[in-house]
């Protein structure tokens, strides 16, 4: 390839211009010549891509593998899935004393809302809840929502502003959401009867969706 390339400056200096070409001129186009040689092999030594150019290895191929990660799913995997029994909980109310919760039989099938003051898709499906809560009797469906990553004023604040009309529990600790696989809210399970979770939601539910669900468990659809 060098061979090569020094024929080519000869030629560019032989013929009749050969006396007028001065050692300087000579000089770049032998310089030429082996710049000329240099790229050629570098193309020919390395990894090519599609495009002809050279393949260099990524940043991310230089860099030792990260020794730690963070797990950015909304849920623990294999956590109370569809299909196991719900684990039965009960938590302060986040308007009195009283307690609300999960037991293992319930006299009612039951919608659990995990949430927060300071999520905007929980803010968002507020009056969805709000209006199932308002389809069927107590005797009919259980509603219970916990919230938890949250401060009780800020979550019986909103509460209270959005007239939430069902079961509301402060899970102070987060043992609840914990307890159900649950690290980001909302998430929304439908229990039946005998506690075992027939639906769980990630995120908010499509509206109609959750309704036709909600109606197959009340009635046995």
């Amino acid at each position: 390839m060098f061979s090569s390339a020094m024929r080519w400056a000869r030629k560019r200096c032989s013929g009749n211009n050969a006396g007028r070409i001065s050692p300087r001129v000579l000089l770049f186009a032998t310089l030429g010549a082996l710049v000329l040689w240099g790229v050629t092999s570098a193309v020919t030594a390395g990894s090519p891509d599609p495009n002809g150019l050279i393949a260099a290895p990524t940043t991310a191929s230089r860099l030792p593998p990260s020794s730690t990660s963070v797990d950015l799913r909304p849920s623990v995997p294999g956590v109370a899935v569809v299909g196991s029994t719900a684990p039965p909980f009960f938590v302060p109310n986040l308007r009195s004393g009283d307690r609300v919760g999960v037991g293992i039989s319930n006299a009612a099938p039951t919608l659990l809302n995990f949430w927060a003051s300071w999520c905007i898709p929980c803010r968002e499906e507020f009056p969805e809840l709000k209006s199932i809560r308002k389809q069927y009797s107590l005797e009919e469906l259980s509603m219970v929502g916990i919230t938890f990553k949250d401060t009780r004023r800020d979550a019986l604040q909103f509460a209270d502003s959005e007239g939430a009309n069902w079961q509301l529990g402060f899970d102070a600790k987060g043992t609840v959401a914990k307890d159900y696989g649950v690290r980001a809210a909302p998430q929304t399970f439908l229990i039946d009867k005998s506690g075992v979770i027939i639906r769980r939601w990630y995120g908010r539910p499509n509206t109609s969706e959750l309704n036709l669900a909600v109606e197959g468990l009340v009635r046995g659809i």
